[in-house]
This record gives C-alpha cells, structure tokens and sequence, in this order.
C-alpha cells in the first residue's frame, strides 16, 4: 500500500472513531476511487485519482450553483476541502502568470498554439498546476 493509501485509511480510522460522517464518507470515497484506478489495469497515480474525484466535486459545485440549490454547495464545497487536503499544494495564479507569459514569449506563440502552449506548462508543472486556470491566462495574454 502506498503512503498516500496509508495516510488517507489512517484518517479514515480517525474521522470514524471522531464520528465525524461527513469526513468518513469524503475519505470512503477517496478511497474507492483509489481503487477503481488500481483494477484499471492502468499505472496507479493516487495523487490523479484524488485530483480527478475532486474536479468531479467542482463540477458539482458549479452544477448546483446554476440551478441555485445552494443547500448542497455547502456540503460539497466541505467534501472539496477534505479532498484537497490529499491533493500538492496548486500553484498560485502570480506564480502561474510568471511562468505562461514566459513560455509564450520565449517561443513566441501566438493565439493558434494554444495546445504547444498547455503542453509545454502541464509538462513542467502539470502536478501542481490547474490546467484551466493556465488556459484562462494563456487566453488573456493573447487577447491583449
């Protein structure tokens, strides 16, 4: 079992002798993510998994935000910070700015590169880096 494995059972030990259900059915669900990635056959990333579950979470999020169900926003957006507690530390939109400007102006791309633009940041970065954000930058400095 991997260390990330270890640490999110260990909590799961913890939130269910704390009886906190929130907590407990947050890290139930990390955990069964986990492994459906593992009987996938594919290579395991927990840190993916975790990333993956918890952008299902924004979704959510931003679904019940259109149809103003802002009862659920609350108990999803606790679920989001008990995921985000497992998932590295995303870098910060200054940081990000810094680093899409540079690779832009070094290679000179232009609005119609956006793909060798993304690839070149997710590459470098990709672990601690939001794709989207970095597309919503790279859009804005090629829109000025």
């Amino acid at each position: 079992m991997s260390d990330l494995k270890e640490t999110i059972t260990d909590e799961l030990k913890k939130a269910m002798k704390a009886e906190d259900k929130l907590r407990v059915s947050t890290l139930r669900m990390v955990l069964s993510e986990m492994i459906v990635v593992e009987k996938s056959g594919k290579e395991v990333d927990y840190v993916e998994a975790i990333k993956a579950y918890g952008k299902k979470l924004k979704r959510s999020i931003d679904e019940y935000r259109k149809l103003g169900l802002n009862d659920k926003i609350s108990n999803l957006e606790n679920e989001l910070a008990i995921v985000n507690e497992f998932i590295p530390k995303q870098m910060d939109d200054e940081q990000l700015i810094k680093i899409v400007n540079s690779i832009i102006e070094a290679n000179n791309f232009t609005a119609k590169e956006m793909g060798k633009v993304m690839k070149l940041v997710m590459s470098a970065h990709g672990d601690v880096v939001d794709g989207k954000r970095a597309q919503e930058i790279a859009k804005e400095k090629f829109a000025q």
